[in-house]
């Protein structure tokens, strides 16, 4: 379907742009260390979404993402057009109105065909301390972690040669041989690129976190010119449920929705805003979404392999040449498609790791591919590498027996995901409803349980961290039971006759 188009490339962007602050700021000056407090200092890699600044070594250097107040104000009078466009049938207007918006908004992120960014940008300059200091010890381990940024446009492989730097100056300062690292969605594609080029010399222990490095399917119909709004009432109404949580809120919205649903309302509601996109699909994606996303090779570490080959042919079409090809070819071939090789080197040589996946929850409705479990953003699939996943609303079935016998009960209670199949089921745990950026306060204490393990940390170590948790109502993780009746509020009584009344 190659004439639809991807206008909410930006959303999903931006959307996927909320990393996790790991670290709190000291409160205190810290202690000399040199080396000999046996704890070791962690480096936190976060997600997609560091500041990019237009002249940003210059006292006047300007934010140009996340898109300022000021910008936001300037695209909003091509958005009211590109709405006016809708509702009078003006099609091309809305092409070239939301042309307008988006590169108001994005343009000045572009790169050229190198990779470099066109415009004089970057994250904001590191400063590195100058004191042979180490953050002092508690129970809490971030109280002495050092936060890497990076300009989230590169390759990761650029920004794994930036990390190590990083790594070394983190040794030097602090007098230690060892560091652990902490890496949050596209951190770990940083982290994985890291390994490939690095190895895993003076890497202690590496904490996973909710993982881009084998891509999401979202970004990768997207970049192959697939998005599809058609007939995705159900897997909306799924995404609001699961993004929005238990509340009351939850309860009207989704019951709403569902007697719309009911209606065939919200399917021609998409179906009509769907027509829109693909008749001026040709000129948004040249004139916007390809100049501002297609030269990110860092964007294109979001690519899932099964997708890899479409999206080249896609976006490259008629400059096979582009010189930027090779680094995101480098990152495909030699980090993404060889990733459970790299991270069995790395524990086979003594680095200890643990993977954390989210599940349960629905993605952004606009992909073709079927629902699948995520944590809102990231399939759960590519997460665990390689767990198998029941499609989202739909379980194993009840007399599902374990795809791998390797003396180890793998499958969850809530016959959603069977571990047995991932790359690394030993050392995979799964958390679900816990979306991909909105982590509690007991998610933090188990990372910290895994960096403050003297014995290497399993699935089976700690009783109360088993392999598939979930919060309860006082936000306390707790084993995934088997599923209790689905419960329906006033609005979701009534979505449900709707719904029998229109399959009868």
């Amino acid at each position: 379907m190659k004439k639809t188009i991807s206008l909410l490339l930006a959303f999903i962007i931006a959307f996927s742009t909320v990393s996790v602050a790991f670290a709190e700021p000291l409160t205190e000056e810290p202690e000399i260390c040199g080396g000999n407090c046996g704890c070791t200092p962690i480096v936190y890699i976060p997600g997609f979404g560091a500041g990019i600044y237009l002249n940003p070594e210059s006292d006047d250097r300007t934010p140009i993402f996340p898109p300022s107040a000021q910008d936001i104000i300037k695209a909003v009078p091509d958005l009211l057009f590109a709405v006016i466009a809708i509702a009078t049938g003006n099609k091309p207007l809305f092409g070239k109105m939301a042309v307008r918006a988006m590169n108001k908004l994005l343009g000045k992120l572009a790169c050229d065909d190198s990779g470099k960014p066109v415009f004089e940008s970057s994250i904001e300059p590191y400063e590195y301390p100058e004191n042979d200091i180490h953050r002092n010890m508690t129970d809490d381990p971030t109280d002495r972690s050092f936060d890497f940024e990076y300009d989230w446009r590169l390759s990761p492989v650029d920004n794994a040669a930036e990390l190590k730097k990083f790594i070394d100056h983190v040794k030097e300062l602090t007098g230690h041989d060892e560091v652990s690292l902490i890496c949050h969605s596209q951190g770990n594609t940083v982290v994985a690129a890291y390994l490939e080029l690095y190895g895993n010399d003076g890497i202690e222990k590496i904490a996973f976190l909710s993982p881009a490095f084998q891509g999401i399917s979202i970004l990768g119909s997207l970049f192959r010119k697939e998005a599809d709004l058609s007939k995705k009432s159900g897997e909306l109404l799924t995404f609001v449920k699961t993004a929005m949580g238990e509340s009351a809120g939850t309860d009207i919205l989704s019951g709403l929705l569902g007697i719309l649903n009911a209606t065939g309302f919200t399917d021609s509601l998409l179906s009509f805003l769907q027509k829109y996109l693909t008749s001026e699909f040709d000129m948004i994606y040249a004139e916007s979404l390809a100049p501002a996303f297609g030269n990110l090779a860092g964007i294109w570490s979001f690519v899932p392999d099964e997708y890899y080959n479409d999206a080249v042919n896609a976006m490259f079409e008629g400059r096979k040449d582009a010189p930027i090809l090779e680094k995101i070819e480098y990152y495909h071939d030699n980090v993404m498609v060889k990733l459970e090789e790299i991270l069995q080197n790395a524990m086979d040589n003594g680095t200890e790791i643990i993977i954390c996946a989210g599940y349960g929850m629905s993605s952004i409705p606009v992909s073709l591919t079927p629902a699948v479990q995520s944590d809102s953003l990231i399939d759960t699939v590519y997460m665990s590498i390689g767990a198998l996943c029941a499609p989202l609303g739909e379980t194993l079935g009840d007399g599902y027996k374990q795809a791998v016998d390797c003396g180890h009960d793998h499958v969850s209670e809530d016959m959603l995901i069977d571990a047995s199949t991932a790359a690394f089921p030993e050392n995979t745990w799964f958390f679900k409803g816990i979306s991909h950026s909105d982590f509690p306060d007991e998610y933090y204490k188990f990372i910290n349980t895994f960096l403050l393990e003297e014995e290497e940390m399993n699935v089976s170590t700690h009783e109360e961290y088993p392999q598939f948790m979930t919060l309860d109502g006082d936000g306390k993780l707790i084993p995934v039971t088997k599923p209790e009746a689905e419960k329906k509020g006033f609005f979701g009584f009534f979505a449900s006759l709707f719904s029998k009344k229109q399959a009868a």
